[in-house]
């Protein structure tokens, strides 16, 4: 099997359909115990780690421009689109990953100084797409490969690109967006914190962190093993959001999503994207209501 990252749901009732092996444990191993309390005292998996986390909580901005392709001067079906968020639009007050589930709580130390002590990023600069429909004023869209950056930041300051999503497709549904991928360590000149990420579960040669099982275990084989990057972002936003610009239309939005990690062994059932878009458009029943949208300046 090779190594597998897919950008696509983080909600658990809605992935128990898509893959045996959901939500599954992980930890953050930054290398200092920031609080001063040792593991096992209050649920750090290791003196220099957090808990265990089944998910993470992020906002982000975002700027999409579609242009008007086909020359009709509306948004329709057929019209190219480029996106850009995170670290590639904002600061990192707005375009940060904020907290965890589960989270640090009153008398607990389990997050080990994140948000205080440092902070995750990230930034996704021109990912290519067109628009496939406008379905009740909402316009529908799948992406092209691109790249996603993550980064690590001790001073709100510097920025340590750690690892990096390798988007291979995905799209909106009208109700948030799904992308899928690959972790990539390619190119990642500083590797001191490669290995931040750790499965709960699995481990690859002695060592849980993820680029160790990017690196060592993504082979096809028996000892093969995937990670799973499933998330969710909102995304419900109207063709009247946009603001006409010379050439097509622009838009400014603010988001706010989840996301988990999985490994499996030997991977069979990887959901496709059309699964995915399918596991998007379901988060219409659960009532995801954290939106906010704000039109571009001209």
């Amino acid at each position: 099997m090779s190594k597998k990252v897919l950008f696509a749901m983080a909600t658990a009732g809605l992935l128990m359909g898509a893959s045996a092996a959901n939500a599954a444990p992980f930890y953050l191993d930054v290398g200092t115990n920031y609080d001063g309390v040792p593991a096992p005292q209050r649920d750090k998996v290791t003196n220099t780690s957090t808990s265990l986390k089944d998910e993470f909580l992020f906002t982000y901005q975002s700027r999409t421009f579609i242009q008007d392709t086909n020359g009709d001067g509306v948004i329709s079906a057929g019209d190219n689109l480029t996106t850009s968020g995170g670290l590639a639009v904002g600061n990192l007050t707005n375009n940060q990953i904020t907290g965890f589930t589960p989270n640090q709580v009153f008398g607990t130390h389990s997050n080990n100084g994140y948000g205080t002590n440092w902070l995750l990023s990230f930034s996704v600069d021109n990912l290519n797409g067109v628009v496939t429909g406008v379905n009740g004023g909402v316009p529908t869209f799948s992406y092209s490969p691109g790249l996603i950056e993550m980064y690590i930041s001790f001073d709100g300051v510097n920025m340590i690109n750690f690892m990096n999503i390798a988007v291979s497709g995905g799209g909106a549904t009208g109700v948030s967006t799904v992308l899928t991928g690959t972790a990539d360590f390619t190119g990642i000149a500083d590797l001191t914190y490669a290995n931040l990420f750790h499965s709960g579960n699995f481990e690859c040669n002695g060592s849980s962190g993820f680029y160790d099982i990017w690196a060592n275990c993504g082979d096809s084989g028996a000892d093969a093993l995937a990670i799973e990057f499933l998330a969710s972002f909102d995304t419900n936003i109207f063709v009247s959001d946009f603001t006409a610009v010379p050439g097509g239309f622009d838009l400014t939005s603010n988001h706010d999503g989840s996301g988990s990690f999985t490994v499996v062994a030997n991977p069979t059932n990887v959901p496709e994207p059309a699964s995915l878009m399918l596991l998007g458009s379901g988060l219409l029943g659960l009532g995801l209501t954290r939106r906010r949208k704000s039109k571009a300046a001209a």
